[in-house]
């Protein structure tokens, strides 16, 4: 990181990093597909100017899913009409209006249509990303171990403390602790 980073970006997320893009900091920039669509509308970077692609596997080609759910809350007095909405939502030709609109849908039929992969210059490769999901919010510990992740990651790459193998080492062991406060180890 400390050659590929703007100075003072040892903490940035997503919105620093479109900053730093758009201000021509760095050359290309990893983020969500969600912000695509104002990306490609900039008048600076946009347009011909800008190109996307998911990101390249390592060992294994998977992308995050991103984005939040729709939750019904079982306590709610609205529990019908909010299952109505989802239903309402979930119909392939109001996703297929979300998708025009710039939101973002995974249903299959607006997946396999075959005008998707050119509705968007970044539709295709949205495509590939999403042929790959691996959707690590359904581990109910993802938080922990999220946490976890980041701490001895970030001791690492941003605090200079102790080696690659260090860190993950004890990447290890919080991991295992979780995973035994859960049953599952």
């Amino acid at each position: 990181y400390k050659t590929a980073t703007p100075p003072g970006y040892t903490d940035a997320y997503m919105e620093q990093s479109l900053d730093a893009f758009k201000s021509g900091q760095v050359a290309m920039a990893m983020n969500w597909f969600a912000f695509f669509p104002g990306l490609y509308a900039d008048p600076d970077v946009g347009g011909d100017k800008i190109g996307f692609f998911p990101n390249p596997g390592q060992n294994l080609e998977a992308s995050t899913l991103g984005g939040q759910g729709i939750s019904v809350v079982s306590y709610s007095d609205h529990i019908d009409a909010a299952l109505e909405y989802v239903k309402w939502f979930a119909q392939p030709d109001i996703q297929a209006r979300w998708w025009s609109l710039g939101g973002y849908s995974c249903h299959l039929d607006v997946l396999n249509s075959p005008t998707f992969k050119d509705s968007q210059p970044f539709a295709a490769d949205f495509l590939v990303a999403m042929d790959g999901v691996q959707d690590f919010w359904q581990e109910p510990a993802y938080a922990d171990l999220l946490l976890a992740m980041q701490k001895r990651l970030h001791d690492y790459v941003v605090a200079d403390q102790g080696t690659a193998k260090e860190a993950l080492d004890l990447l290890i062991e919080d991991w295992t602790e979780t995973f035994e406060e859960e049953g599952k180890l």
